[in-house]
């Protein structure tokens, strides 16, 4: 006699059948953005890996740094293979966005190599991006210059689906107010007549204007956010931190305690203007200065993971700011902040990120039908 199925039963099964599927295709959850700012350097025609190996000619002759030697070993970043595995990556771990180092030569995009090949290679997963616009030389010049900058943006980024948005608006880190403010004066403006106009103008393209974030090394305390609110910007974020108490040469704990210093003081603001936490795995840049480099010695995953609860539970705390926090970096290789997988490590930093921010899947069996 064939068994029948109580209609009761049969629901049940489907529903807990979808359910699996919905907790398997989402790989992890958590309530956190994760940014990691990316460095365009690697190049294989660049002098960048040279320095990391030491070879004559470069900024570390006869000194190779071999543990800092990637994973995927010294890859020629200008071929799509790398953004691709590097989009894997990140999507597999828990990263939410990286933040490509942007130049603007006044007329067109410089070392935009690996931004161009995260765009080729982009499948649709989860892994957006956005720009941190290195504005550390005297550009722009004109306005014309700034006008024809934030174009490109609009018309080659914000337009993208896999770009990063806050408060539906995109996400532009701009890395030195004092540059700007510089380079603006030469030409009758200021910080934030340049951000209301290039707000203005993603605004006359159907946007919701920009969501301007500026990076500085200062302590978060009232006086600067005023001054950075004054200044226009949406919220600031910490750099490195890497000169915590005036130190050149020390160890890594040294950063740690001035990472947790600066998420203190944080709290303690009035809130005049959002503040995005920020952490950093190391800071060591003897393979391009040699004797006058800073150095955090003796950085690991596990001090690494210190930074990142503390950062988790300040976060915890701030109700206004968005709960990003901006990580220095994938692959500063050369200045000692990488947490791209490297064959020392492995893959324990991006294991220790998605241990601290992500709560696992469930992903329970798929029971047999009653």
């Amino acid at each position: 006699m064939m068994k029948t199925e109580k209609p009761t039963q049969r629901l049940l099964f489907i529903l807990i059948v979808c359910i699996a599927a919905i907790w398997s295709s989402a790989g992890c959850a958590s309530d956190y953005a994760i940014g990691v700012y990316y460095y365009p350097g690697w190049r294989s025609d660049y002098i960048n890996w040279k320095d990391l190996k030491g070879l004559q000619g470069s900024r570390s002759p006869g000194k190779p740094w071999p543990e800092r030697e990637p994973l995927l070993g010294y890859y020629p970043e200008e071929e799509p293979w790398v953004a691709k595995k590097h989009i894997e990556w990140a999507d597999k771990y828990g990263i939410t966005f990286f933040a490509y180092d942007w130049y603007w030569d006044g007329k067109r995009p410089e070392y935009d190599h690996a931004l161009v090949n995260f765009l080729k290679t982009h499948d649709g997963n989860n892994v957006k991006y956005c720009l941190l616009w290195a504005n550390h030389f005297p550009i722009p010049g004109t306005m014309g210059e700034f006008d024809a900058m934030v174009s490109y943006w609009i018309n080659n980024y914000f337009v993208q689906p896999s770009y990063y948005t806050v408060d539906n608006k995109p996400l532009v880190f701009i890395f030195s107010n004092v540059q700007l403010e510089v380079n603006a004066r030469k030409f009758g403006e200021s910080v934030r007549s340049l951000l209301k106009r290039a707000d203005a103008a993603a605004r006359g393209r159907g946007l919701n204007g920009i969501y301007f974030v500026v990076t500085t090394n200062d302590l978060p305390d009232d006086s600067l956010e005023t001054k950075l609110l004054e200044q226009g910007f949406s919220a600031y974020t910490g750099w490195n931190y890497a000169l915590t108490k005036g130190y050149r040469i020390d160890d890594y704990a040294v950063m740690v305690q001035g990472y947790l210093g600066a998420y203190t003081a944080a709290l303690k603001t009035t809130k005049k203007l959002p503040y995005i936490f920020s952490a950093s795995p190391g800071y060591d840049e003897r393979p391009w200065l040699g004797e006058r480099a800073i150095v955090r010695h003796n950085p690991t995953p596990e001090q690494f993971e210190n930074v990142l609860r503390g950062a988790k539970q300040a976060m915890d705390q701030e109700k206004r700011a968005p709960k990003i926090l901006m990580i220095e970096a994938w692959n500063e290789f050369g200045e000692g902040s990488y947490i791209e997988p490297t064959k020392k490590w492995g893959m324990t930093y991006l294991e220790t990120i998605h241990k601290v921010f992500h709560r696992p899947a469930m992903t329970p069996g798929i029971p047999a039908a009653p």
